[in-house]
């Protein structure tokens, strides 16, 4: 999702994402803005994704063929991959780490200006070697790696997939791809299910140690909503974010069923339900704009000192990039944030 910089929206689209046209369908929104460092759009379970994969050990003959259902359809991949090319930067990488599987390669998107995610450097990316890509895929540099299984982002992989495939098997996630139906897949199209099986429930155990030191919060109504450019992004029901916040045991109310919803500052009053109120500060200049609104400084949340902006990291951390890997960086800060909020220990505006 993924994701990464306070840039100009404009500008920034047009460079990597594409162009955020005035009324974008959620698809799209999920698309483009999931990548940026804020809006973390991941879906529930999967399960055409979960339904294929394998509980073979990771002890497999080196002959097995096994089919992988991905988002660009079913891959046959014939024995353990043994070189491995990542896409990009995004979860696509940081699952095949988190199950300590090094590619050969992977796709530098430059979507972190900061360098390297933390978490991402504790795995150990620093002595991976790196190919440049702007979003779109060169089959030619792929190539050059001889790889036998290619991983990476729909998006990326989309254009080029036909001439990928005659490299070497190609998998793709999706933005709304969940993070344990993304670790399940890339496990099993690297042959590696038992790993995948030990991260997810590691992370299941994080998930579940911090909801019992949140302790429910009171049953405090969390929501989120978020400046970018001239839009208010509200996260429904099926947002990444949603969906963790609930197995964290909070009562986190999206605006309704849907991943987010686009909407103008002007419509802010829709966040007055909220306890406590997060906004993912990706555009600060956009920010700082929401928090001068009048209307945005009368919700109840602000007014009782429950609302902060998550700064861009942790929004990466818990957002865009949830998984194995961020977990030990996310829930513990996520925890002191929102334990915070409920104390009222908020940000406080005019």
């Amino acid at each position: 999702m993924p994701s990464a910089r306070a840039a100009d929206a404009e500008k920034e689209s047009a460079h990597v994402y594409g162009t955020i046209r005035e009324s974008p369908t959620t698809a799209e929104l999920v698309d483009q803005l999931s990548r940026r460092g804020f809006f973390g759009v991941g879906a529930a379970a999967a399960a055409a994704i979960l339904a294929g994969c394998s509980t073979t050990s990771d002890a497999v003959d080196a002959g097995e063929q096994r089919e992988v259902i991905n988002a660009l359809g079913t891959t046959t991949i014939s024995g353990k991959p043994e070189r491995i090319v990542v896409a990009s930067d995004f979860t696509d990488l940081e699952f095949l780490l988190s199950l300590g599987v090094h590619p050969v390669a992977y796709g530098n998107t430059g979507s972190w200006d900061r360098g390297s995610l933390p978490w991402q450097s504790t795995a150990g990316i620093a002595d991976l070697e790196s190919f440049g890509t702007t979003g779109e895929i060169n089959p030619e540099i792929i190539a050059r790696y001889s790889p036998d299984l290619i991983i990476g982002m729909k998006t990326y992989l989309e254009p080029a997939a036909e001439r990928l495939s005659q490299i070497a098997p190609v998998v793709a996630l999706d933005w709304t791809t969940s993070w344990r139906d993304g670790v399940a897949t890339v496990g099993q199209a690297a042959f590696v299910d038992e790993a995948a099986t030990a991260a997810i429930a590691r992370t299941d155990a994080l998930i579940s140690d911090t909801a019992a030191s949140l302790n429910g919060l009171g049953g405090k109504a969390i929501m989120i909503g978020s400046m970018y450019g001239d839009q208010l992004y509200v996260q429904g029901d099926a947002s990444a974010p949603g969906v963790l916040l609930r197995e964290l045991g909070l009562n986190y109310r999206g605006y309704n069923a849907e991943q987010m919803t686009a909407l103008s500052m002007e419509q802010a009053e829709v966040l007055a339900p909220a306890d406590i109120l997060l906004s993912l500060a990706s555009d600060q200049e956009a920010t700082t704009r929401f928090e001068n609104f009048a209307v945005f400084q009368n919700l109840p949340a602000v007014k009782a000192r429950a609302y902060a902006p998550v700064e861009l990291l942790l929004s990466n951390a818990f957002v865009d990039n949830f998984g194995p890997l961020s977990a030990p960086y996310a829930l513990p800060q996520l925890a002191e944030l929102l334990s915070g909020l409920a104390a009222g220990q908020g940000k406080q505006l005019p």
